[in-house]
């Protein structure tokens, strides 16, 4: 029954994390492709785990007829739910709460499916202590978070470029009727297996662990899970949110639980704590190192990727290590799996409910490593407790510890201080604020909205200045071209993907039709309240709708637009969302456009070169680009858009412009099923 038993591990667990971002990757295009997605997903997941692991403690109390039967139902019910495919019905109409909206959708499509592989880990590790009494079935939790780690590697690399979301989840669903089946069997030959002595609880010694063990079996799991979810949100805000960015984090994730639970030996507390606090130092404090020392830590951005995931995976290593050490006998396994997953929902919790509501910044992440670091010296300590010469002892734990107060004061007034700005916002869509200041080079005072660590609007506050285009939008940046050529158009009908400032409707005239996509409601409010280009404007004669949803969704339900032009300047900081450059997205555009109409993309980024895949998209709609790169000057930015269109006209005036540094020369054609950052990512 072992081998039985440890298939079903496998199998459960396969499934149950190959559809977490299967499913966020199918309904990630529906939210605007926001890192929120991502979080709320893992938040559900982590919920629902929480559940199953509780139910299977409750189960465990029951009668082994009546657990089969109840475990009978739960599944064949689990089966019926099946395919997990969202219907269209689940898209959002742009005004509700996403987070609410995602986890009713997950709820009605993968709930109760996922709740019962959940429950799956444990109550396999019961029919292990049946079937083989007196043994220690922590190797076969192991063996299930190997069948984790399987379906995340598998999932970027295997089944993404193979199959579309839809195909993936039939697939998928095949898999579960497997795992019912072999579930069913295995609990019927459980329920039929004799109690043993051994296997009595009432006949081992009373082990009920002290409150304190029970409260680090909730801490240390909910700090580990706080440091996964805001790491991911760390590095999905620079740059673009895919599956790759959520399973590289998670799968690291899992391996320090295979490290720390497969066998003991495994976890040395004295080294793993000792390159956790060198990690979460040089993740925390990388621009105090770079400041006072020639050694830059992070000069790209795969460097910063690397030292931010490598801070998470040896911090969750110390926090499982010592979750590990702190485990019960089998008596008490359903209880200790009940607390541990427990304290991963509240770190989502934490993460993806209270800190939105709670932060104006993303502060859960320099937090997260500060606590990460306090775990990771207390180890360092209890390590050191055990040499034997006190004097060597003594000064060694004084040593570190000073250390860690030291890093940790360092840390908190680097990381944790936030400067008063004019209003600050954070919601589902990321961290928002609005800041004023004289600039002494360009002598004027400018308001900016930032987003991240990115700004995404700009206004020059002179009476005489205020209506002119500044950062990204000059007059010769090549969106400033294309919207100049419509000034002595006043039938123009324009449409910009992402309002930031507003500070495009510069270029609007009177009579002509300005329609704004705008995914986050407070963009909207903020760019009214704070900038006056939409007002002015206005003034001017120009009509101005907003439209508050994601652009790809609310385009494709939309009758014809016939758009001059059709500006893409959608970022989430300075991350793209995907959806909108696929194959699918710019069939969409195309519908939207006149014959002789302008798709304008802006491509200007610090990470990916974005370039060569709109030229393919381009390519693949039978239409021809122009490019336009220009300089800084003033508070005009250096910008780079790429020009879509068939317009001869404005092909023979736009010379393509190219850039100094090489880009791929073959990028594969995006589309909703393929999408290879990897590929643009620039080295440099």
């Amino acid at each position: 029954m072992y081998l039985q038993l440890s298939l079903l591990s496998l199998l459960s667990a396969f499934l149950l994390f190959q559809v977490q971002p299967m499913i966020s990757k199918f309904i990630l295009p529906w939210f605007g492709g926001s890192p929120g997605v991502w979080t709320t997903c893992m938040l559900f997941f982590q919920i629902v785990l929480f559940a199953g692991y509780a139910y299977a403690h409750l189960l465990t109390k029951l009668q082994r007829r009546t657990q089969f039967i109840v475990h009978g139902v739960l599944v064949i019910v689990a089966l019926i739910c099946l395919p997990i495919s969202p219907s269209d019905s689940w898209k959002p109409a742009g005004d509700e709460d996403p987070v609410g909206r995602i986890l009713l959708l997950l709820l009605g499509t993968v709930g109760l499916p996922y709740f019962v592989l959940s429950s799956t880990s444990p109550l396999s590790q019961v029919w292990f202590t049946r079937s083989l009494p007196g043994q220690q079935p922590w190797r076969l939790y192991a063996l299930s978070n190997l069948g984790s780690l399987a379906a995340l590697l598998t999932y970027p690399f295997i089944i993404e470029p193979a199959l579309d979301v839809t195909q993936q989840t039939w697939w998928w669903s095949g898999g579960f009727a497997v795992f019912a089946l072999l579930s069913m069997c295995l609990s019927q030959r459980s329920s039929k297996i004799e109690p043993t002595v051994i296997e009595d609880v009432s006949a081992i010694p009373d082990e009920r662990p002290p409150w304190w063990k029970r409260v680090l079996w909730v801490l240390l799991p909910a700090l580990a899970s706080v440091l996964l979810l805001a790491t991911t949100n760390h590095v999905c805000q620079d740059v673009a949110v895919v599956p790759f960015m959520w399973v590289a984090p998670l799968s690291l994730y899992l391996i320090t639980f295979i490290i720390c639970f497969e066998h003991e030996r495994w976890y040395v507390r004295s080294v793993w704590a000792f390159l956790a606090v060198v990690a979460i130092l040089i993740a925390g404090l990388d621009k105090a190192i770079h400041t006072n020392t020639e050694w830059d830590p992070t000069p790209n951005f795969l460097a910063e990727m690397a030292w931010c995931f490598g801070a998470m995976f040896l911090s969750c290593i110390v926090c499982h290590g010592e979750l590990a050490k702190l485990k019960p006998g089998a008596s008490r396994l359903t209880e200790f799996y009940l607390f541990m997953s427990g304290g991963g929902a509240l770190g989502g919790l934490l993460v993806s409910l209270v800190a939105p509501r709670v932060f104006v910044t993303y502060l859960e992440w320099p937090l997260g490593l500060m606590a990460a670091l306090l775990v990771a010296v207390a180890a360092l300590v209890v390590a050191l407790w055990g040499i034997q010469k006190r004097l060597i002892r003594g000064a060694l734990v004084v040593l570190f510890v000073a250390h860690g107060v030291f890093a940790l004061m360092k840390m908190s007034e680097l990381t944790l201080k936030v400067d008063k700005r004019i209003e600050r916002v954070r919601n589902f869509y990321g961290a928002v604020n609005i800041d004023e200041d004289w600039d002494d080079g360009l002598e004027n005072t400018y308001r900016t909205l930032t987003h991240g660590g990115i700004i995404h609007g700009m206004q020059n506050l002179g009476a005489e200045n205020r209506e002119e285009p500044v950062t990204y939008y000059g007059r010769d940046s090549g969106v400033g071209l294309c919207l100049s050529a419509l000034k002595d158009r006043p039938d123009a009908h324009v449409g910009i993907v992402g309002m930031g400032a507003g500070t495009t409707a510069c270029y609007a005239q009177k009579n002509q039709q300005w329609r704004f996509y705008e995914i986050n409601p407070d963009i909207s409010r903020l760019a009214r309240k704070h900038f006056t280009y939409l007002a002015d404007a206005e003034k001017r004669g120009a009509k101005i709708e907003t439209i508050i949803g994601d652009a790809r969704l609310m385009l494709e339900r939309e009758a014809d637009q016939r758009f001059d032009v059709l500006l893409l300047d959608a970022f989430s900081g300075d991350a793209i969302p995907v959806h909108l450059l696929t194959k699918e997205a710019f069939a969409i555009y195309r519908r939207h456009m006149k014959p002789d109409g302008i798709i304008v993309v802006h491509v200007t980024n610090s990470y990916l070169a974005l370039a060569p895949v709109v030229e393919k998209l381009a390519d693949d709609i039978g239409w021809k680009t122009t490019r336009v790169i220009a300089d800084e000057d003033g508070d005009i930015d250096s910008t780079d858009y790429v020009m879509v269109t068939l317009n001869e006209t404005h092909l023979a005036t736009t010379p393509h412009h190219r850039p100094e540094d090489p880009e791929p020369l073959d990028v594969p054609l995006w589309t909703n099923k393929r999408h290879d950052l990897f590929q643009i990512l620039m080295r440099d």
